[in-house]
Order: C-alpha cells, then sequence, then structure tokens
C-alpha cells in the first residue's frame, strides 16, 4: 500500500513553473495508459478567448475572439508516436488550435477545435474514408455521460455516431486534464454527416446565434431572441445569398406543414422519430442549449429536412425516472410538442413503432456497453487520469466504477416507467373528419364542431388544421 501511495505521488507529481503555474511531468502522464495529445504551440502562443453573455432577450455565456494559434500535434501512447503532424506550415503540416465552446469555455482548462492542415484520421483507423481536417477535444471523458449518449444515438440508428477516444492533453507542457478527441459535426460524405458538397445543408437552432456573423430567423422563432439559426455548412463565410433564402423558405413552409399536418412532405419523420426517442431514453434536460443540427441532403424537391446526430449529453438523467426529455413536451424550443400533438398521426405512430422495435434489446445492450467498458484497460487508464484531473484542478469526481453502476440502477428504473409512460401516449386527432361539412371554408374545432366566431387557437378548415391569430 505504501508502494502504491508514493507511486501515485509520482505520477502526479507537480513542478511550478513561471508564476506558480502548475504543471504535471509529461512522461508521467503518458505512463496513466491513455493516448497522449501532446501540443506544441508556435511561440508558445496560449489559445485564448474573450468572454461575451447575452443581449437582451436571448440566452447563455459564451467565448469570444478566440485568436488561432499555430501548433504541432503528437499523440502517443506510452512511448510510440501514433500520429505526428509535424511543425506548422500553412497547407503542408501541422494545425491551428483555437478555444471552442460556449459555457464550458468559462472555466480555467477549455475545449479546443483542432484544425489540420493535412487530412488525417486521429484515431487511427487504417481507413482513408476517416481522414479529416477537423477535430474537437471536449471535456467530456470527465464521466461517462457522452460515451453513453453516443452509444444510444447509435442504437437508435441516427445516421451517424462520432467516433471518439479518451485522452490525455498536455499543451506548451501543461497538463490539461482527460479529454474526448472526437471527430467534429460537419459535412464529410463519407464518413460524417452525408449532404451534397455542391447544394447540401447542415444549420443549427442556435441559442448562441448572436456571437455570430451570419444567421437567419425562420416564422417559429421569429418573434423571440432566444434562437436563430446558424451555418455549419456551407461555412458561414461562403454561404450565398441564394442559398440561404433557399433554406429559410424551406423551413418556413416545414413549419407551415408542422402546424396544417402535412409535414411528412417536408420532414424525414423517421429521423424526427429517432432524435426525439434517444433524448426520451436518456431523460435529457437541456432544451434550450446549442447542438441541434437539421441537415437537407440538397436543394431538389425530393429530399427532406433530416435530424442530424445527438451532441450534447450534460443534462442526460436529470428529467428523473420514467419522464420524457425536455424537447418532447416544449412548444418553445422546437417542434416536437406540435408533431406529437398533430391531427397527423404519423410522427406519434413512427415514434411508438421505433419504440417496441428498440425495446427488447434495449437494456440489455446498455448494461452490457457500460459492464465491459467499465471494467477494461481504457476505463482502467482514464480513472487513473481522473485522479490526475482532480489534483490538477482541485475538482471531485465519481470513480469510473461508480458511475457505471449507478447508470445502470437508472436506466434498469427508467426504461420500465418510460415504458409505460409511451404507451399512454394518445394521438392527439386520431383523423380528421372528412365529411362535407369540414370542406365547406367554415371552421371547426379540434372535436368536429363548427365554431362560427373563432377566437384565437388551433381549428379545423378545409380538412386541415389553422391558426387563427
Amino acid at each position: 500500500m505504501k508502494y502504491l501511495f508514493q507511486l501515485f505521488i509520482i505520477i502526479c507529481s507537480v513542478s511550478v513553473q513561471g508564476q506558480a503555474l502548475q504543471s504535471f511531468e509529461p512522461t508521467a502522464i503518458k505512463n496513466l495508459g491513455l493516448e497522449t495529445i501532446q501540443i506544441t504551440t508556435r511561440d508558445g502562443e496560449w489559445p485564448t478567448c474573450d468572454y461575451a453573455v447575452a443581449p437582451e432577450g436571448s440566452m447563455g455565456e459564451t467565448c469570444i475572439n478566440q485568436n488561432k494559434v499555430p501548433c504541432r500535434v503528437v499523440i502517443t501512447l506510452y512511448e510510440d508516436t501514433l500520429y505526428d503532424s509535424g511543425e506548422y506550415e500553412k497547407d503542408i503540416s501541422g494545425a491551428i488550435i483555437k478555444v471552442n465552446g460556449n459555457t464550458s469555455t468559462l472555466q480555467d482548462n477549455k475545449p479546443y477545435k483542432i484544425k489540420l492542415e493535412k487530412k488525417a484520421d486521429l484515431l487511427h483507423r487504417n481507413d482513408q474514408r476517416y481522414v479529416d481536417k477537423n477535430w474537437r477535444l471536449i471535456k467530456d471523458a470527465l464521466t461517462l455521460k457522452t460515451m453513453i449518449g453516443l452509444k444510444v444515438n447509435k442504437l437508435l440508428g441516427l445516421s451517424w455516431t462520432p467516433a471518439y477516444r479518451p485522452c490525455n492533453v498536455i499543451i506548451n507542457n501543461d497538463y490539461q486534464g482527460c479529454y474526448l478527441l472526437i471527430e467534429s459535426v460537419e459535412r464529410n460524405s463519407n464518413c460524417r454527416l452525408n449532404v451534397s458538397k455542391s447544394s447540401g445543408y447542415i444549420v443549427e437552432r442556435d441559442p448562441y446565434w448572436w456571437k455570430e456573423t451570419t444567421y437567419f430567423s425562420s416564422h417559429y422563432f421569429a418573434q423571440n431572441n432566444a434562437y436563430r439559426w446558424t451555418w455549419k455548412y456551407p461555412d458561414e463565410d461562403d454561404v450565398t445569398t441564394e442559398q440561404q433564402q433557399y433554406i429559410e423558405n424551406y423551413i418556413n413552409k416545414t413549419e407551415q406543414s408542422i402546424i396544417e399536418g402535412t409535414y411528412q412532405d417536408y420532414i424525414d419523420t423517421e429521423s424526427f422519430a429517432r432524435w426525439i426517442l434517444a433524448h426520451d431514453i436518456l431523460a435529457t434536460w437541456d432544451s434550450g442549449g446549442s447542438n441541434l443540427y437539421i441537415t437537407k441532403y440538397d436543394n431538389s424537391d425530393t429530399t427532406r429536412i433530416q435530424m442530424a446526430n445527438m451532441w450534447d449529453f450534460d443534462t442526460i438523467f436529470k428529467m428523473g425516472e420514467g419522464n420524457f426529455s425536455r424537447y418532447h413536451n416544449s412548444s418553445y424550443d422546437f417542434y416536437f410538442y406540435h408533431l406529437f400533438n398533430s391531427n397527423n398521426p404519423l410522427f406519434t405512430d413512427t415514434y411508438k413503432r421505433l419504440w417496441q422495435t428498440v425495446k427488447p434489446s434495449l437494456l440489455d445492450s446498455l448494461t452490457t456497453f457500460i459492464e465491459n467498458y467499465a471494467v477494461s484497460s481504457e476505463a482502467e487508464a482514464l480513472q487513473k487520469s481522473r485522479l490526475c484531473y482532480t489534483k490538477r484542478w482541485d475538482y471531485e469526481l465519481d470513480t469510473v466504477k461508480e458511475e457505471a453502476e449507478y447508470t445502470i440502477r437508472w436506466f434498469n428504473n427508467h426504461l420500465s416507467l418510460l415504458d409505460e409512460k409511451i404507451n399512454q401516449i394518445q394521438t392527439f386527432i386520431k383523423a380528421i373528419p372528412s365529411d362535407d361539412k369540414n370542406i365547406d371554408g367554415h371552421y371547426y374545432n379540434l372535436n368536429g364542431q363548427r365554431v362560427r366566431k373563432p377566437t384565437p387557437g388551433l381549428y379545423i378548415r378545409n380538412g386541415r388544421k389553422f391558426i387563427v391569430k
């Protein structure tokens, strides 16, 4: 025991550099067993940012004015070098690093974006399909939430699940902690979001729109400053007026079709159902944060809007066992409330059918994934790294084993209760009456009764839902 204690002290030894800046010895960090990413910036310059709070009527705190710092990126496992970008030389070698994130950037150790000058697969899968320039370092190795969330993303069959690997990060010989090295959300038809390079779209319903230079509003979000749409593809610097007009008009038509119950002409119902069911399985609390992406493969009439992959898992499990995610019932944050309460039962039927499909194997799949990970060599290395992280940043964390045991118990209770709740979902209107009285231009309430002087609200007119404002 005395030897183990001494070994831990050696691994987590602290030296003082400059003005009491703590730095963990890189050689010791490498011996923790996770891959180590060492980033050395040109002239020792640090990635920095300024901070901003939302204007009145909007939400959030975030970073702005991030500097883009040239750097070299080296990935090792123990003493074996797995990747070396080389020194920075524009369009040839090296990389650019910058702070990237919102509220997570307010802490001393920050999340980062790495853009390589030459495409590579930093996850070493030995397949050219996975090479890309853009990668993220997010601080999501401190819990298992993102790993579990992405497992649910995959089990629910969303079109892409970002690949990742836990790692330790050292910048300019200063240990930053354990991170997830993860693929960025972007267009890459080989391995990420598959949209047309010439005419495809990836946009984000974004509460941090106010820090961007290019954004647009749709009718649903136009009456408040909480949300706008921002660009993931094309890049905001490359978006043309025609492109913005096209996707803005298409989203407006989509929103109207959701109100009218004709949404199947505009959205991929299956992907919308998969996305919200995944969040219900995880009982996600945050419905207002960023990272809600939609895609449209191209600008033709034959493609529909799809929900992209899930991303932010900070608040999963927080709605309580047996509860839906906040997205499920929020009429303010997105469209799911209206889809569940549409006169058109297609979405609700798709959601319930999908649940019946995944339910028989879901708990076993999640339990096996969590149990196997908890006893893996990677989990052992991650636990050692978490201990060093707590020393570096004076932070308290559950052990990997404790977290795994809690999560398995939580899913056992939550999924049985969720099943009861899903079975109680009723289609808002089973069918719109099709007799003559509903195609005569008059207004009818949702019980099929004629209303001679409609007040503001939802009605049926000529066989379709109609809003009186």
